[in-house]
């Protein structure tokens, strides 16, 4: 919180990668990954290695004796006596080598001498506890967990007489930019200084103020004329689905399925934020030039062109058209691994869910917060309710104090553009836990190398977030 990412699944969140979008976060670490290794492939990867660790179920029970083994990756090549030891943090999705041969981590490893490693989150990528994610299987996977295998794995590198005095840099973006920041929360005798990138610190479950940004951000830098059209589009929705009529010629006009029930009132929500879910991507993921040819195409068309991608189970490939069908997407969330299990952290801990509950309605009122109380209970039973959910949020932001955590060394860093930023630190907590906005720039961008195009102002956060780790690792000079 990268996410992530994953995801705007239900729409973006969970199946399309759109960020740590239940729908932009759910599997926003997957296309991160995705991005930084089509880089990292023009490099050499034979000074990356795969070490695995074994792990308690259970880092708070010692009673529980059961053990599992999670996999992490290092890099040594350019470490020197007495260099820093950067712990690249994997949130809501499979662990990837890329942030070990590209990114600003990487360039800070080699302009410090540093040693690198990357670990994989319990539940995601090869990191597997269990076979079978049940219910009851899943109550051993927390973000408190997760930071306990982390710090497990910090002791275990720092048993190395190479290590013994080498200061500790911990990274992560999206949801795992709240472990980095939560690291050094928790175990500030283990973590020196934290990057955390675009973390949505503040555990919400109606969390209408994504939307709202999507909204702001097309308002903003589309084109002439490019709110009023996407408005109308939704507008027309939303009185279509009011008839029969209506809701048939939809289901004509958007190659819905013929046997999918679109009077259901939740396959209609479903249907909104899907359709909305065009958006969050971009806005999520995007820079305005990506935003002006998103009004472009709608401009065009006329309509929302919804994506027929591998990563959605909205298209059905056998009958050629789309299935909104809630009770099939509950199916689809029970049969993938990294969905279950991120889906399952939102309903326990965080929420996250991007509603249009909010007076700025782009996209109508149409995706309730209830929608995605009924995708919980529907998915893990009838205990997992509305009360549990937001006890869960609750129970984060004591834990780990919101938007006032008590850290230093810190710097928490987030894009203009990206809808996270609503649940994100913009101001300095302290001298020493700073806060940087970037702006006309999106989700995690700062974690990635300089590249052509990259705006001057996130260029020059970069050499900021830089400056900073030297100066609080004490790595010579500190010039920007």
């Amino acid at each position: 919180m990268y996410f992530a990412e994953l995801v705007v699944f239900l729409s973006t969140y969970y199946i399309r990668a759109r960020g740590f979008s239940l729908f932009g976060h759910g599997d926003g670490l997957n296309f991160l990954f995705k991005e930084i290794n089509e880089t990292a492939a023009l490099f050499d990867s034979s000074e990356v290695q795969t070490k695995w660790m074994r792990q308690p179920l259970d880092n708070f029970d010692k009673s529980e004796t059961r053990t599992w083994k999670m996999r992490y990756f290092q890099r040594l090549d350019m470490w020197k006596p007495k260099g820093p030891i950067y712990l690249f943090m994997n949130g809501e999705g499979r662990a990837g080598k890329g942030f070990l041969q590209t990114g600003m981590m990487y360039e800070l490893a080699k302009e410090t001498k540093g040693a690198m490693f990357l670990s994989e989150h319990r539940y995601y990528g090869d990191s597997k506890p269990f076979d079978n994610y049940t219910t009851e299987n899943l109550k051993f996977l927390s973000s408190s967990q997760a930071l306990a295998d982390n710090a497990r794995l910090i002791k275990r590198i720092k048993l190395s007489p190479l290590f013994y005095s080498s200061k500790v840099v911990v990274v992560g973006g999206s949801y795992a930019g709240n472990l980095a920041a939560w690291m050094k929360l928790l175990y500030p005798d283990l973590v020196d200084v934290a990057i955390a990138s675009s973390g949505p610190v503040l555990a919400k479950a109606d969390f209408f103020e994504y939307l709202e940004t999507v909204s702001d951000d097309f308002e903003q830098y589309g084109t002439p004329g490019c709110f009023d059209k996407i408005s109308k589009i939704f507008k027309r929705y939303e009185d279509m689905f009011k008839t029969d009529d209506g809701i048939k010629l939809l289901k004509e006009e958007e190659q819905i399925c013929d046997e999918t029930d679109m009077n259901k009132l939740q396959n209609q929500q479903l249907f909104f934020l899907y359709k909305a879910s065009e958006f969050m991507g971009v806005a999520q993921y995007g820079d305005l030039n990506s935003i002006k040819m998103h009004c472009e195409e709608i401009n065009n068309n006329s309509q929302v062109l919804s994506s027929k991608d591998d990563e959605t189970n909205m298209w059905n490939e056998r009958r050629q058209c789309f299935d909104y069908d809630f009770d099939s997407m509950i199916e689809s969330i029970k049969s993938i691994d990294w969905y279950i299990s991120w889906i399952y952290q939102t309903c326990t801990e965080f929420g996250y869910y991007q509603t249009s509950n909010s007076n700025n309605r782009l996209f109508t009122d149409n995706i309730p917060v209830e929608l995605f109380y009924n995708m919980c209970t529907d998915t893990f039973g009838p205990e997992f309710d509305k009360k549990r959910i937001d006890e869960g949020v609750l129970k984060s932001n004591e834990m780990y104090g919101g938007l006032n955590p008590n850290v230093t060394k810190v710097v928490f860093v987030n894009g203009e553009l990206d809808p996270w930023h609503r649940l994100s630190i913009l101001e300095d907590v302290s001298y020493d836990a700073p806060a940087k906005t970037i702006p006309f720039s999106s989700h995690c961008r700062d974690l990635f190398s300089d590249r052509s195009g990259d705006p001057e102002e996130l260029k020059e956060a970069r050499r900021y977030i830089k400056y900073l780790v030297k100066k609080w690792i004490g790595a010579g000079e500190y010039n920007m």
